[in-house]
C-alpha cells in the first residue's frame, strides 16, 4: 500500500467517520491486545514502536508501562496520534514502513495492528520489524480475517461481508488471507517461542460490535456502490439484519500473533 492510496482510500484518517471507527476497532481489540503484551513481560525501561498506531491507544497504554523507556507511535498520516495529548516518553512520528528503518537492534517491542495486511509485501514489512529488535526483544503483529461467507445463513449479509472484503482488496491491495500465514511469516524472518490466539466478532449480539460494523459499512458504502459491488438497496437490506433482535452471525477473526528474537 503506497501513501496515496492510503491517504485518498476508504481507510485514510480524514475519511468522516475514520476516527469513531478507530476508537470502536480499539474498544474491541484492546483487551487481547493488552493480555498479550501483559503476557509478554513488557518492562519499565523498554523501547517500543507502534507501527500505524492510528488513533494511538496502544501507544498510550505502552508509555504508561514503559515510564523509564521510550515509546514511539508512527503512521503514515498523523493526524489522529497528533491531536492527542501525549505522555514524555511518547513520540509521535511520520513513518512508512515499506520504507523507513529504525536502526537494527534498538527496540524491546514492535507492535502492528491491522496494517501489514494492507501492504504489497508483508513478509518484507515483517522482516524489517524483526531486524528492529534488539536480542530478545518481541514482535507482536495483529491482523484480521474474514470467516468463510459461503457458511453464513443469513445470505444477504455474507454477501456485505465479502463486498467489504473485495473493496480494500481492490482499492489497496488489502489481502485478508496474510493474517493465517503470520506465524509462518515470523518463523521465516528468523522469530522463535511464536505463538497465536484469536478473538471471533460476532454481529447482533453486542452493541459495541454491532457499532463498529455500522460504521465500517457506511463508511464502505459510497466505494461499493462507485465500483458495482453493491447497490444502495442491497447494503440496505443487509445491514437491516443488526435490528433484528433474533440475528446473530461471526464477522473477522483478528488473528493476534507473537515472536522473539533470539538472544
Amino acid at each position: 500500500m503506497n501513501a496515496p492510496a492510503y491517504q485518498e482510500g476508504v481507510l485514510a484518517h480524514g475519511t468522516r467517520g475514520e476516527l469513531e471507527r478507530l476508537r470502536l476497532l480499539e474498544e474491541l481489540c484492546d483487551p487481547t491486545t493488552t493480555i498479550v503484551l501483559e503476557r509478554l513481560g513488557v518492562a519499565a525501561d523498554w523501547h517500543c514502536v507502534e507501527a500505524g498506531a492510528g488513533h494511538g491507544s496502544i501507544a498510550r497504554w505502552l508509555a504508561t508501562r514503559c515510564p523509564d523507556g521510550r515509546v514511539t507511535a508512527t503512521d503514515l498520516d498523523t493526524a489522529l496520534l497528533d491531536a492527542s495529548p501525549a505522555p514524555a516518553n511518547l513520540t509521535v512520528a511520520r513513518h512508512d514502513v515499506t520504507r523507513d528503518d529504525f536502526p537494527a537492534g534498538s527496540q524491546d517491542l514492535v507492535h502492528a495492528r491491522a496494517l501489514l495486511g494492507h501492504l504489497p509485501d508483508p513478509q518484507l514489512a515483517l522482516d524489517r520489524m524483526a531486524g528492529w529488535l534488539a536480542p530478545g526483544g518481541r514482535l507482536v503483529v495483529e491482523d484480521p480475517t474474514y470467516l468463510p461467507t459461503a457458511a453464513s445463513p443469513y445470505p444477504r449479509f455474507a454477501e456485505l461481508f465479502d463486498a467489504c472484503q473485495q473493496l480494500p482488496a481492490r482499492t489497496h491491495g488489502t489481502d485478508h488471507s496474510w493474517a493465517r500465514r503470520i506465524p509462518a511469516a515470523m518463523a521465516r524472518s528468523g522469530l522463535t517461542d511464536i505463538g497465536m490466539t484469536i478473538r471471533v466478532a460476532v454481529c447482533g449480539t453486542d452493541e459495541k460490535e454491532d457499532a463498529f460494523w455500522r460504521r465500517c459499512f457506511a463508511q464502505a458504502t459510497p466505494g461499493l456502490i462507485a465500483t458495482g459491488l453493491m447497490t444502495a438497496e442491497q447494503i440496505t437490506a443487509a445491514v437491516a439484519h443488526l435490528d433484528d433482535p433474533a440475528f446473530s452471525d461471526t464477522a473477522w477473526m483478528m488473528v493476534t500473533c507473537w515472536g522473539r528474537r533470539p538472544s
